[in-house]
Parts: structure tokens; sequence; C-alpha cells
């Protein structure tokens, strides 16, 4: 099929040619239905002609489609036309490191940041179980903001033979650097093993990787020669000249590059991941003088003890990891990990040799996984299906979770899992050896204990009526098994604190620590003597002997900046990840027809949005600090206010009808009043914020109706994990809440149509959340499903006739609604797509955008697009405080 410029592909005009090479020509394009460029790959005719070969690239195509990381170019879909394939890609400007490296060599620093962009993207490749096999610098783009981009992943084995365990002497001709057919790859950065033709796994990679190194430090390739039949001999004969090398090559980089380029797959460095030891210089060393041989000179003198030393080092991680003593003085060391899917902080057990994480697959489906320290690979455990929160025992050897409200119980290396029994929302639980589980449960707020057998939970502490306390929570064992850690909330900061406690005991509660448990995200004890915990970000530790009392001191500040939990073994092993940067997101306007109008306001890192009735100014969340407060930014002026203050968090807040109040979600408490309640207050900052509610239950807002009769809000349904009701909390008379919808499923993202009628929301009574409305205030009038394919943050235009959401794959949809006494909804018609993303089994609840009054769309829109921070992995964590102390 001849392709030129103008001609289309599906959705897609050809706009220009951008190059051809052995898979293929590629041109620039244009999505006319999302107006964005994109890259069209137009594969060779002879691979479309073969039915077998596209069939199994079809189906290796959308495992490909599944890699989302900011280091890989994406791989949006296929098209077929007139008998042509063609792969429509991400289009990423800025100019090939081929093109870079034509230049000369880069400096040593700008080299090891492009090599651990590129590290990054095939590790989550390779946890995919994805091998690029065609890793080269005319593969990987710069960006022009500094990035790097990791093109054609894994398309060398989709486009090539079934095979590869092919004679060497039957490859075909090379055609612009690449191999068609039996051998797949580029001569100069294929392995030895993928150069014989034989079966080849993400070690191919890893040999590519060092060679793409090499080359961007010394502007030379590794291997080279007159022909493919010359380079091939070289890797399979012949080792790189290391001599070449910048002199000021530190010992870690040519450490690196010799465990990389070993022809022995098997003595080679065996996880990409593993490079962030070589390349942030943590692992280095110098060649001992009496190790060279004294006739020996140049490489082949010297690459056989550095690759020796290298695989010293490689052995040592592991078993730094599994066996070292805390007792024995070491420094600590610092990298990080990476897991693909990965839906919570890993938690390494106790003894420090596994971490147990929740991950979720292509298909939505989550699941606990366990990975020893040290293997490349973990263990999926039977029985995890929708795994959330989860602790190990204090044996290293089960994991108890909650999985849809059940607490259930799983042998970490072999077993199916087994219930415990029925539990709803909880703040914290710790397990002995003795088969005790302590658990804070939302419904009550104090701390309960179960055998992990299972039978009923009895309470282990009482609230303290003469300190007003309104919660326990983060309970953790001390070592015997019997003492208990806890935090406790009072109504007064002075009465607040860290308590002792004792199994079966009648000894009142012990404060050991005063402080103000607000933003207080994590708590621990670790032998051989530790407490550790994260407050707004810090973590702070203390001296405590076993018994759970604390030296005198001032604690010692081990890390700031902290997102959330961490995760410590009694080994010296410490995980946790940072926060994200405070500035990543922007206020954006949208057209109707989704053309981007402009920005309003500076970059922040914004959370929810609600726009006021007159369309003039709009409530957000942002974070500083790590807290997070309302704000309200007028358009106009695009100038923004601080209406909260307090040291706690407020959030979600909603306008009254005429825009002169504020409801918002508040975790302050003030006045005793337990758990996140909503407040009222001017919505120009005026005045102090009033309590509206002060139940038990933990209350959200999330609309004020037209009439102002109602304040719509969620409220977590008792003894039911994650699943939330929608209640009224009528704005005159006595003012008690009454539920709205009751069910056993989850509902969210209320919102009441602007002539009062209908609520729309969304539930997952299905199976999968979709958007659904009802009749309203009277919500037995009728129910109609709007969407059977997924759906989230429904919103309403404000003449009532049509209702918005936000589908699985981010678009912005938009319903036809009508009738008077019976709804009529239309058929969804997609408007645009939109930076936001959906999480189909567990979606967001903030409100991400509204619609103003002309009918244009305010959206919090990724400013940046990084990716998510790190793991952090510090060995030898308590070094560091022992020097501080």
């Amino acid at each position: 099929m001849p392709i030129t410029p103008g001609s289309r592909i599906g959705p897609y005009e050809v706009i220009a040619p951008l190059g051809e090479g052995g898979m293929g020509v590629v041109f620039r394009g244009r999505d006319t239905r999302l107006n964005r460029d994109v890259a069209l790959k137009l594969l060779p005719d002879h691979f479309a002609n073969d039915p077998d070969r596209l069939a199994r690239f079809q189906r290796e195509a959308q495992l490909l489609a599944s890699l989302n990381h900011a280091n890989i170019a994406q791989i949006y879909g296929l098209e077929q036309v007139d008998g042509a394939t063609c792969i429509v890609m991400e289009l990423v400007e800025g100019e090939t490191l081929a093109e870079r490296l034509k230049k000369g060599p880069l400096a040593h620093d700008e080299a090891l940041d492009i090599a651990r962009q590129i590290a990054d993207a095939l590790a989550a490749a390779h946890e995919r179980g994805i091998v690029h096999r065609d890793l080269k610098p005319a593969n990987i783009k710069l960006t022009r903001n500094g990035s790097v981009k990791v093109l054609d992943f894994g398309l060398a084995k989709a486009l090539g033979p079934r095979s590869s365990a092919t004679n060497l002497s039957s490859a075909p001709t090379v055609v612009d650097g690449s191999v068609i057919g039996s051998v797949v790859g580029t001569p100069g950065y294929m392995s030895p093993e993928q150069a014989r033709g034989k079966e080849v796994d993400a070690r191919t990679d890893i040999w590519a990787f060092g060679c793409v190194l090499y080359e961007m430090l010394t502007a030379r390739q590794a291997f080279d020669g007159e022909t493919a039949t010359d380079v091939m001999a070289k890797i399979v004969t012949s080792p790189p000249d290391l001599d070449l090398l910048p002199k000021e090559t530190p010992s870690s980089t040519r450490l690196l590059l010799a465990a990389a380029l070993n022809k022995n797959s098997t003595q080679r460095l065996q996880h990409i991941g593993d490079t962030r030891l070589f390349l942030d210089g943590t692992l280095s060393a110098a060649v001992p003088k009496s190790a060279a041989a004294p006739a020996a000179s140049g490489i082949r003198g010297k690459l056989p003890i550095l690759a020796l030393v290298a695989a010293l080092i490689i052995v040592a991680i592991p078993a730094v990891l599994y066996f070292r003593n805390t007792a024995q003085p070491a420094s600590p060391m610092r990298f990080e990990v990476s897991f693909p899917g990965l839906q919570n902080l890993p938690v390494v057990s106790p003894d420090g040799r596994s971490l147990a994480y929740v991950a979720q697959s292509p298909d939505g489906k989550r699941t606990l996984w366990v990975r020893p320290i040290g293997a490349e690979v973990g263990l999926q455990l039977s029985g995890t299906e929708d795994a959330g929160g989860f602790v190990w025992c204090a044996d290293s050897k089960r994991i108890a979770f909650l999985a849809s409200g059940k607490l259930k119980k799983v042998d970490a290396s072999n077993g199916s899992a087994q219930m415990i029994t029925d539990l709803g929302a909880t703040q914290g639980a710790t397990w002995n050896r003795d088969g005790v589980i302590l658990v804070s449960r939302q419904s009550d707020n104090v701390i309960s204990r179960i055998s992990d057998s299972g039978g009923d939970f009895k309470p282990a502490t009482k609230l303290d009526s003469g300190r007003k306390e309104i919660l326990h929570a983060l309970p953790t064992f001390l070592p015997d098994g019997k003492h208990f850690l806890y935090v406790a909330a009072a109504g007064k900061a002075e009465d607040s604190g860290i308590f002792l406690s004792e199994l079966d005991s009648d000894k009142a509660p012990e404060r050991v620590i005063a402080l103000q448990p607000t933003q207080f995200n994590y708590m621990n004890y670790v032998s051989p003597g530790y407490f550790l915990a994260v407050m707004g970000g810090r973590l702070n530790a203390w001296r405590m002997d076993a018994s759970g009392h604390v030296e005198k001191g001032d604690p010692v500040v081990v890390a700031d900046g902290i997102e959330g939990n961490i995760s410590v073994s009694n080994t010296g092993l410490m995980i946790y990840r940072k926060a994200s940067p405070v500035a990543g997101k922007q206020l954006m306007w949208f057209e109707h027809s989704g053309k981007q109008i402009g920005p309003v306001g500076a970059v922040a890192n914004y959370g929810g949005v609600d726009l006021s009735p007159t369309g003039d100014r709009a409530a957000v969340d942002i974070t500083t600090i790590n807290n997070r407060d309302v704000w309200v930014m007028d358009l106009n002026r695009a100038v923004p206010s601080r209406i909260t203050f307090d040291a706690s968090s407020e959030w979600t807040a909603i306008w009254s009808p005429n825009g002169e109040q504020l409801a918002f979600a508040s975790n302050g408490s003030p006045n005793g009043s337990p758990g996140t309640q909503i407040y009222g207050k001017s919505s120009s900052g005026a005045g102090m914020a009033s309590a509206l509610t002060s139940d038990a239950s933990a209350s959200i807002p999330v609309h004020w109706s037209p009439d102002d009769k109602y304040i719509v809000f969620s409220r977590p349904k008792p003894k039911a994990n994650a699943v939330y009701d929608t209640w009224l909390l009528p704005t005159s008379g006595d003012r008690k809440p009454v539920p709205l919808l009751e069910t056993p499923f989850d509902k969210g993202h209320a919102r009441i149509s602007p002539d009062g009628r209908w609520i729309a929301y969304i539930t997952n009574e299905s199976g999968s959340y979709q958007v659904v409305v009802q009749t309203f205030p009277n919500p037995n009038g009728g129910k109609w499903p709007i969407t059977s394919e997924g759906g989230v943050e429904p919103k309403w235009r404000r003449d009532s006739h049509e209702l918005y959401y936000i589908a699985p794959d981010g678009k912005l949809m938009s319903v036809a609604i009508g009738g008077t006494t019976t709804l009529q909804a239309g058929r969804p018609v997609a408007l645009f797509q939109t930076p936001l993303t959906v999480n189909k089994n567990s979606p967001d609840r903030t409100r991400r955008y509204d619609v103003d009054p002309n009918g244009r769309f305010l959206m919090v829109f990724p400013a940046v697009t990084s990716a998510t921070p790190p793991i952090n992995v510090i060995v030898n964590w308590n070094s560091e405080i022992e020097k501080k102390q």
C-alpha cells in the first residue's frame, strides 16, 4: 500500500516521513480523534503477508502496550489498511542517542544519568517478562526536557522469527543495522548468545546496556568491524577495550561494564535493577596491585580481575541483606528498587529476608506477592485476590491481609489463603508469635484482639474519658509479644501521645512519649532498641528498651520528605518512598471540544476542584509542607486565597448554592469530635470554621443540593472495608444525618442535577464501577444505569440536559439527558482524551474536574509527566543513628 503525506490509516492522517529501518518505515501522523501527533510504523510487506507471524505479533503487541513507564515510548495500538499493518506509537520529539554521540563522548555524570533512566525502563519491562532484544543508541531518544525514552520495546521479538534457535550461518543480510530473520538484533550490541542464534533472556538487554554505556563514555562501539561477521566474531571472542575509557572513570563504572559485558551469561550481571548499585557509586573497588600479573598489559590483564571483583560484589549483595548482624559495625548502603503494578509500599519481613507487596496486573486484578531478598522474581500467593492492607506475623512466615472486608491469613512460602473473620476499615494492626492479632477498627476506634485462628474480637484498650480520648490506633507489639504500643488521640493535644499497655493486664496504660498525633502516619518498635515514627513526612527515631521505655534525649531525624509509611526489619533494612514533588499539577481550562484554552494560576500540588455557582471561583485542595488545606482561586485574576489554616488536613470543599459558604472535610477533630467530620466556613475565609457533623463515623461532603436543603456526604459502611454509603445532612431543623443510598456495594462521586430531580453517582454493584442515576431526594422513584463499560466522576451541565463522566481509558464522555418523571439517557459519546487516569478497581475519590456555566471544563492537569517516586532502600540504616547519638 503506497503511503504518502495526506494519506489516512484509520483515524490517523499521515503528515511526513520520519525515517526507515529494517523493521519498517516510520511516519509522523495526526490522531484526528484526540488531536495529538503520533508515530506510525508501517511494517514490511513480507511480515504483513505472513498470517501466522501477524497473529503472533498482535498477541505480543497487547503485552507491549501494557508497558506504562516514563522512560518507555508507549504503543497505542495497531491499524490494518489495505493489507498493510501499522503500529501506532507515542511520538517522541528530540534527537536519538546515536545522533548525540556523533558529536563526541558524553561527560561521565551525563552518561550515568541517561544510563539510570535506560535501566529503569528495562527493569519495568523485565518485570513483565518483556525483553527488548535490540537496545542501541538509535532506539534511545533524548527529549528536550532531559528525560530519556526507550523506543521499540519488544518489537525485535514480535517482528522476528518463530524461534531464534537457528544456526548463525543461516542469518540473513543486515538491513540498516537490523537483522530480520533467524538472528534478531543489531551487530555491535548483540550478546554472545544472541549472536550465536541461541535463546535469549533479560541478560541480553544487560549486555546491550553495557555496550550503550561504553559508547556514551567513549563515542566508540564496544565491538566494531568492517562487516557484520567481523563484529559478531569480536563479540564472541574478544573483550572490550576498557583502556579507551576516560582515565577519570570511577571504579564503580568500570566494574559495571565488566559485569554487564561478561560473555558468560550465567556470570553476567543478572538483574538490570542491580546496576543502580554501580551507577550511584554504592559499589566500588580498587584492583589490588598484587592481583595483576606482572607481565599483563592492557585490558587482557585487567578484565578478569574486574569481572571477578564485580561478581563477588553481586554475590555479596543478597548475602549482606540476608545474614548481616546488627551488632556488626557497617556503613549504610542506599539504592532504589521498582515493582511493576505496585499498589503500596513493599513491607519487609521482620527477619529481613522477604518483601511482601500488592501488585495489580494489566487486567486490573490485585494480588499479594512475596519476593525473597536477592531474588529476581516474586511469588504470587494463592487466594489473595483484591488484597489491600496487610501485616507480617512476628515469625516472618505468615501474612494477614484484608480483602473485600475479610481478614485472611496466608503462608508466605506456598500456602493458600484462609479466612479469619469479617473486618471493616482499620487503622493499623500487629501480629505476635503466639497467634494474637491486635487491630484498630474504625467501627469502635479502640485496639481489639483476635486469635489468628478466628473467633470474636475482644477489646484490648479502652478510651479514657478523663482525657477525652477519641481514637486508639497503630498498635505494635514489643519483642515479648505481650506488651504493645499504640497512639492515642485525645480532646487536648497535651493528653495525646504514644502509650504502653499489656495483654491480659489491669494495669493502666502508660504514656511513654507525649506528642500530638496530627499527620501521624507510622510507628513501630524495631530491634535492637529503636522506636520509629513518621509525622508530617519526617521519620524520627528514639532509643527505646525492650520494655517500651524511651531513653532521655530528643529524637534523631532519620529521613525527611517521606510519603506515608515506611517499612523496616529487625536486621537494619529500611524501605520508604520519597514524597512526590510538591509542584506537579496545573489548573487547566478546556473547551467542550477538548481544545486546551490555557492554565489558571501557578503550578501546585492541587487535589479536588469544585466550581462556584457563578463559575468565577474554584475551591481547591492544595498540599503544602505535607499539609492539605482548602483554598479559593479567583479564576478571573488567577489569585488564590487560603481558607483553612488548621494544622490538620482539610479537603473536598463544596459550595453552597449562593456561593457564600463552603463545606469541607477535616480530620482536625476540634472540641473532641471523632474522626473526619464536615465543617463549614465563609467562602471569603472570614471567621472560624464550625462543625456541621459530630457523629462517630467519618463524614466527607461531596455536593450541596441546589435548593440549599441538603449536604450530600459519604460515610464508610461499618464492618465493610472500602465500602461507602451516601447520606444527607439537612441544613435546617434538627440537622440529623439520614441515609440516602445504603447497599452492600461501594458508592461515590455523588452529584445532584442542577434542577434538583436526579442524583448521579458511581457504584460497583455490577462488579465494576459504573455511573448510575436515581431520583432525588426520594431515590425510590427510579434508577437508571448510564454506563456499561465503566465510568467515574459524573458531572452535570448547568441545564441538567447533559451528563459527563471519565471513562476507564481517560476519555471525557457525554450523555444526553431528558425526561421528567422518567429519565431518558442517550448513548455515551466521547468528547476528548483527558490526562486523567482511572483505577477501575479502586477509583480515586478526588474530584479532578468540574463544568462551568458556559460548558467549559476546569481540570487538575498533570504539569509534569514524571514517574512515581522510586522505592528507597537503606541497608544498615541504624549505623547512621548510632553516629548521631
